[in-house]
């Protein structure tokens, strides 16, 4: 007898070496500054109906991250190793990110109000080398640098939000702790022989989430709005996001499931909490254009997402300190676009894929020499079939804490011999 068609999964799909995940995280962080340069431009709002584009953008990416980083774990052979791929992956880039803004960006704001700059560096608590000490950690406490930038369409005096530099950075936080957490359920082996528990975190997480919109005030007094806020969004996308690939094996891909997906998001328009409905759904759409979509080449030569989403804004403002904005939509935009395409492609060239060179890196220990001296051992890249093969995606939406939005992109390097296909986180 003929043998019966096989439906499509994710596991029978999903090849880490060809697929347009890459295509959809580049998609992503462009229309985070498209949209980004909108507001700070003050040209308004960008919305689509009740929609928010910035937002929906960093939900994609952090599920897009929870599917890749639990890939990335089950190739990767002790949490030691994982933890150093993340660390490479986002704080080099982010380290030089803030220097250039109090480096660079802040300087010539200070220069244009001051005509020079005296004073700079004894700015007070808020100067330049306090914003990259107490931001350093990924957790920003400092948002202006020296009373800079001011006179700028963004925030509205009125709005009550501080000055900031870069509005885009506060969800680095979240997406490190989202990696700590993973760690923590690969540790206990809960991701390879319980799998079935991160269905029950997840679904506690969806349980905060309609406790939060029945009772706001009831969620924010328990954790404290900003930790309600982080949880009950990006834990969950990023929750979601895994379990897809965890369940990989027994869930089908299909056209009807991502146009029901579509009609789902769609219907959350229909309660003031759309996340309670479009969650599961946008985790589903997402992953399906990018194991469906056929621009599988696009984004894996040069990845610079990660670059777009921590420099667009910053540029921006600058752009904005300097007044382009007053010239119209269409010179601010050809500015902001192109300026921050070159810094995205400065860091991607010289920053973050140099960095990566250290990834297969291990310490080691003194190493005896033939003569009986001991002498340092020089670390040599290691083979290994756990190699880690796609970076972490970051976008995030023009979203601000309260009180104010990569994984890692997809590098497809040519294929080794006897080297595991994985995609690099």
């Amino acid at each position: 007898m003929p043998r019966r068609h096989e439906r499509a999964t994710i596991a029978t799909t999903f090849d880490p070496r060809n697929n347009s995940l890459s295509f959809i995280r580049l998609t992503l962080a462009w229309i985070i500054v498209v949209y980004h340069a909108w507001t700070l431009g003050g040209f308004g709002q960008l919305r689509v109906g009740r929609f928010n584009p910035g937002e929906l953008t960093v939900d994609s990416f952090f599920v897009i991250s929870g599917f890749l980083i639990t890939y990335s774990w089950t190739r990767t052979g002790t949490t030691r190793r994982f933890l150093w791929h993340r660390f490479l992956r986002i704080l080099p880039g982010f380290w030089v990110c803030l220097i250039i803004t109090a480096g660079i960006f802040a300087p010539l704001t200070w220069v244009h109000d001051n005509g020079s700059l005296d004073g700079y560096l004894q700015a007070g608590p808020h100067g330049p080398i306090q914003y990259v000490l107490a931001n350093s950690m990924l957790r920003i406490r400092i948002t202006d640098i020296a009373g800079t930038p001011h006179g700028v369409p963004f925030p509205e005096p009125s709005s009550g939000l501080r000055l900031a530099w870069n509005g885009s950075l506060w969800t680095l936080w979240w997406d490190v702790l989202c990696y700590l957490g993973l760690s923590a359920l690969g540790l206990l082996g809960i991701l390879k022989r319980r799998r079935h528990l991160v269905v029950l975190a997840a679904g506690g997480v969806w349980s905060a989430l309609v406790v939060h919109w029945i009772d706001p005030d009831f969620a924010g007094r328990e954790l404290g709005s900003q930790l309600a806020i982080g949880i009950t969004r990006f834990v969950l996308l990023f929750l979601l996001g895994s379990l897809l690939f965890l369940y990989r094996e027994r869930i089908i891909l299909s056209w009807f499931l991502a146009a029901l997906s579509v009609l789902a998001i769609a219907s959350s328009l229909l309660i003031s909490e759309m996340r309670i409905i479009f969650s599961l759904p946008l985790a589903y759409l997402i992953i399906w254009l990018g194991l469906r979509l056929p621009f599988r080449k696009t984004g894996n030569t040069n990845d610079i997402t990660y670059g777009l989403y921590i420099y667009s804004f910053p540029f921006q403002q600058l752009m904005a300190v300097y007044g382009v904005h007053h010239h119209g939509v269409a010179p601010y935009y050809a500015a902001c676009l192109s300026g921050t395409f070159i810094l995205a492609t400065t860091s991607w060239l010289l920053i973050e894929r140099p960095v990566q060179q250290l990834k297969s890196w291990t310490p080691r220990k003194s190493a005896r020499h033939p003569s009986g001296s001991s002498v340092p051992a020089v670390p040599s890249p290691r083979r290994s079939t756990n190699e880690d093969t796609y970076p972490t995606q970051h976008a995030d939406a023009f979203t601000y804490p309260p009180n104010v939005s990569y994984e890692e992109p997809q590098t497809m390097p040519a294929k080794r011999k006897n080297s595991a296909d994985e995609p690099e986180q």
